[in-house]
């Protein structure tokens, strides 16, 4: 595996992960006017759940429900306003939508759904996104995903940097970007974590001073971003920024392919050299402490590591075009036969389940 990410190259990587953030972020715009909710299950025999959408509407003529469509798991929720000529004058509304009946299916599968919303002002208007979020509409008990603390790297050629924590439930969230003028500006939002999915209103920091001034000022957050997280794994994320256009109402949404990378360039797998506990969730297992040591790969696709002593064998194979990202899956072969598979890899914690469907976890103590 090659990861280019020395720590001198981590500092110019932050400061073009401003530059790209601050195009996205100028003239920075506060929440969206339109939001969507999930409404719960209906109540009888309904099935399926329900959306619910609203806030303000630029006219006295507020949109109603034309159609939902569904391409995999991206939901689009198309109204309109149906009128035309209608006063400039804001105007609460609101929509209710039962996904299941509108697309006329028994059952929807159960996962994570993007759902964007998307009206029009009058008869003849193209319509325009007005609202976006994440529905976690997972199986009850699905398994919780545990995004590792640190910096995260987005893909692609204008890197993005977000450093991410989670406390308990609670996921904060840093974005460094700019202001309209140039200007460094600090994002930061936190909110609660579900175990997939997190929506977060991201305040921009302004009115501090520096840490020699005599007189020490107040900081305040005003609203800036829109951020939606979705965990598929440790250290893999999919990311949405949004923000509402002051002009008109409607939302721009840039999207961010995230992972949690290690700041030391690593090419043979030394980011994972360390002590590990080998836990399992089967009942009376006892914890093994492995030694593991990076071992010459065959290709460079997969990464090998290996105790001492030949107990165990950590091996890592690479799924992702994005060739500095961190392996997609691991597989630990003990010297008694049995072996796991880890396909939640980070950079101290992996998840995954043994031969028998128990849940197994990999979890470092020193490097």
């Amino acid at each position: 595996m090659r990861l280019r990410l020395a720590t001198i190259r981590f500092v110019c990587c932050l400061l073009a992960a401003a530059a790209c953030a601050g195009a996205f972020a100028q003239s920075l715009a506060g929440a969206s006017a339109v939001s969507i909710h999930d409404a719960g299950s209906p109540l009888g025999v309904l099935p399926g759940w329900n959306l619910a959408i609203g806030g303000e509407w630029p006219t006295q003529c507020p949109p109603v429900l034309q159609s939902v469509t569904l391409d995999g798991n991206d939901m689009r929720i198309d109204a309109r306003s149906v009128l035309d000529l209608c006063a400039r004058q804001p105007t609460a509304f609101s929509i209710q939508v039962n996904p299941t009946l509108a697309l006329q299916r028994m059952a929807l599968a159960p996962g994570v759904y993007k759902v964007g919303f998307y009206a029009a002002e009058g008869a003849q208007s193209q319509p325009s996104l007005r609202a976006f979020t994440l529905i976690d509409r997972s199986l009850p008990g699905a398994p919780a995903i545990v995004p590792e603390t640190g910096f995260w790297w987005s893909a692609g050629a204008d890197p993005a940097v977000l450093s991410l924590e989670l406390q308990g439930s609670q996921l904060s969230v840093a974005l460094l970007s700019y202001d309209a003028d140039g200007q460094p500006a600090w994002l930061f939002g936190t909110a609660p974590y579900d175990g997939r999915i997190a929506h977060l209103s991201l305040l921009r920091l302004a009115g501090g001073n520096d840490p020699f001034a005599q007189v020490a000022a107040t900081p305040r957050g005003d609203a800036a971003l829109t951020l939606d997280l979705q965990f598929s794994a440790a250290a893999h994320a999919q990311a949405w920024l949004s923000r509402t256009r002051s002009n008109d109402g409607t939302l721009q949404l840039r999207a961010l392919d995230l992972s949690r990378l290690p700041l030391a360039e690593s090419a043979d797998g030394s980011a994972w050299q360390g002590e590990w506990v080998l836990v399992s969730d089967a009942a009376g297992a006892i914890p093994q402490r492995l030694r593991l040591n990076p071992l010459q790969a065959p290709d460079a696709h997969r990464t090998l590591l290996a105790s001492a002593d030949g107990s165990a064998t950590l091996d890592c194979a690479e799924q992702s075009a994005q060739a500095t990202w961190p392996p997609s899956v691991c597989n630990l072969r003990l010297a008694d036969g049995t072996s796991d598979r880890f396909d939640s890899v980070a950079i101290a914690r992996m998840d995954g389940k043994d031969a028998n469907g128990v849940a197994v976890h990999l979890l470092r103590i020193t490097p």
